[in-house]
């Protein structure tokens, strides 16, 4: 007997996508990726700029360690060269970057050198030859330590950002640093020397009688004692502008004022700024443009850290329109007026 048979189900037709609806599909996550991407990016700035904090924390305490175990402060820069004919100048810049061969009583370094033995960095410290400058230890000064790189900035030196241009050679590839020692409330630089700018060591161009100084002096050193306007009150250490000229520029403010110099081993601008209003008219403060002055790759301020060790953020809204605003007398630490930072925070 034949059995009847079992009626077969149609299958279920599947279905795919419709193109509309992958569109739509596509457009949402496009949306989503939109809305993390900015967290994303503002998580990582958040770490960056604590890691920034960080290392000036280390800088700052490393130079107070210096001065436990030296009695001072380290001397802004070591020049032996005497001040030259524009008043109290010394040339730092010229002086490291002489032929090694004719240096030997040169040497253009840095306040920097001195506290390496204080941020695990012994080894380039012992082997530094201090019977030459800087370019006679090139293979040294051309050591990338990562305490001195802002991570917000970079790792190293950039090369398709045109950082080697800043560098004492433009054929170094390392050695940077985006941190540098506060030089005072006033016109620290010679800004007309295009390639050489020699600062003024202690006065300033009108002849002060050094009230204005910073904690950082050429040929000198200072001792904490000395900062008399309160340790908390005096800027110790800050971030640093790295600029380069605008492309096409013609203006001295587009060229000559834009060009930043580079490098942790080198004395002068490199490692050093100031807090004042430049006479040549550019605006005192932060982020403003003028190689003389601070400022940093955060947006809206930079870190610094105090003579008192502790680190803090300064907005570029602080005062400093004037060279008797809170930014301006932060730079000086003994000139009796005294600005709280505390109290414009």
């Amino acid at each position: 007997m034949k059995r009847p048979s079992t009626p077969v189900s149609p299958q279920p037709v599947r279905r795919g996508f419709s193109l509309v609806e992958l569109l739509v599909v596509v457009a949402i996550i496009a949306v989503l990726i939109g809305m993390l991407l900015p967290a994303i990016q503002s998580a990582r700035e958040s770490a960056r700029r604590s890691s920034c904090q960080g290392k000036l924390k280390q800088v700052a305490m490393a130079v107070l360690m210096y001065e436990q175990s030296q009695g001072r402060l380290p001397m802004a820069a070591d020049v032996k060269t005497p001040p030259t004919a524009c008043g109290d100048c010394y040339n730092p810049w010229h002086e490291a970057g002489l032929s090694s061969t004719t240096a030997a009583n040169e040497q253009g370094t840095s306040w920097m050198l001195g506290i390496l033995p204080f941020i695990d960095e012994t080894t380039v410290a012992n082997q530094w030859n201090r019977q030459t400058n800087v370019r006679g230890n090139a293979a040294l000064a051309q050591t990338d330590i990562a305490s001195f790189y802002c991570p917000s900035r970079r790792a190293g030196i950039r090369q398709d950002n045109d950082d080697q241009r800043n560098l004492l050679d433009a054929g170094w590839l390392g050695g940077g640093t985006d941190y540098g020692g506060c030089h005072g409330r006033f016109d620290g630089f010679d800004p007309l020397v295009a390639t050489e700018r020699p600062f003024l060591q202690q006065a300033d161009a009108a002849g002060s009688t050094g009230q204005r100084r910073g904690v950082f002096v050429p040929k000198a050193a200072v001792a904490t004692a000395a900062i008399r306007d309160g340790l908390s009150n005096t800027l110790l250490i800050g971030e640093l502008q790295r600029l380069r000229p605008i492309p096409g520029g013609a203006a001295v403010v587009e060229t000559d004022h834009r060009q930043s110099q580079d490098g942790w081993a080198v004395g002068g601008v490199a490692t050093l700024f100031v807090t004042s209003v430049s006479p040549a008219g550019h605006a005192g403060g932060i982020n403003n443009g003028f190689f003389q002055s601070p400022g940093s790759e955060h947006r809206g301020g930079a870190f610094f850290a105090m003579a008192d060790g502790s680190v803090h953020w300064i907005g570029e809204e602080i005062d400093a329109g004037s060279n008797q605003s809170v930014f301006a007398l932060l730079g000086s630490m003994s000139d009796g007026q005294i600005a709280s930072l505390a109290a414009n925070q």
